[in-house]
């Protein structure tokens, strides 16, 4: 994705390789290919002139660019400790219950982007993993946001919590978001899909929230329910770090 390309190139994620269809028998690259294609070679990143068979056996849908990346050790995402040792007093973060559909996953990381979330910890098993397809729904904001993989998401709520963060559950039988007082350090636990947060991830939050709501379906898509939760913490809280968390 372009997005997705331009965003991995501008964070210096690791080793690249952008790989570009020949324009032999091909139309003309589009102003987009183009830009993306100065774009690397200003930010020195070698550029490979391929056949368009090569690109399509990687991903059929490509638009005659393809990016990739040799992550390095330094290039992966810290540890959970590490990152939380290093977090201002001000912060926020995600922690998402098995979602499990790949387009939610990357919007919401989208979202996180866009709101200044420190942290998004993920379960290892039973979830989206950090697909293409979450990288094409994130527009490429999984180049920018920590998202750590855990065994145990509860364990991780007990390290938040030992560093200072209030952990809010979104469920539609908390109370009202906008009425309570959020914390300088908040997390927002987000459910699956289907059966929302689990019942041990309720009973160690600190406290459930809702999303007020008069319509006629009965719940928001979690994604737009996660952006909602990232809104209102801003409101009170505004981002003053630049863009740099």
């Amino acid at each position: 994705g372009f997005h997705g390309i331009t965003e991995a190139i501008k964070s210096d994620a690791g080793a690249m390789t952008l790989y570009v269809t020949s324009t032999s028998g091909t139309p003309r690259p589009g102003p987009r290919v183009r830009d993306i294609l100065a774009f690397a070679e200003k930010q020195h990143v070698p550029i490979q002139t391929v056949d368009t068979t090569f690109l399509r056996k990687i991903d059929p849908d490509n638009k005659g660019l393809i990016l990739e990346v040799q992550e390095t050790h330094s290039a992966l995402p810290a540890s959970l400790d590490e990152i939380l040792e290093d977090l201002p007093e001000t912060a926020m973060a995600l922690v998402l219950d098995h979602i499990e559909d790949p387009q939610n996953f990357g919007a919401i990381i989208r979202s996180a982007d866009a709101f200044g979330v420190s942290l998004v910890v993920v379960p290892s098993r039973r979830a989206s993993p950090l697909t293409e397809a979450v990288v094409r729904a994130s527009a490429g904001a999984t180049a920018w946001v920590p998202i750590i993989s855990v065994q145990n998401l509860n364990d991780s709520l007990k390290r938040l919590k030992a560093k200072g963060f209030w952990i809010y559950a979104a469920d539609m039988a908390g109370n009202e978001l906008g009425q309570i007082g959020l914390s300088p350090r908040t997390c927002f636990i987000l459910g699956n899909e289907g059966a929302g947060v689990s019942r041990l991830l309720l009973d160690n939050a600190d406290e459930v929230v809702s999303i007020p709501m008069s319509g006629h379906v009965e719940s928001l898509n979690v994604s737009v329910s996660a952006a909602l939760c990232m809104y209102e913490y801003r409101k009170k809280y505004p981002d003053q770090t630049g863009g740099k968390r």
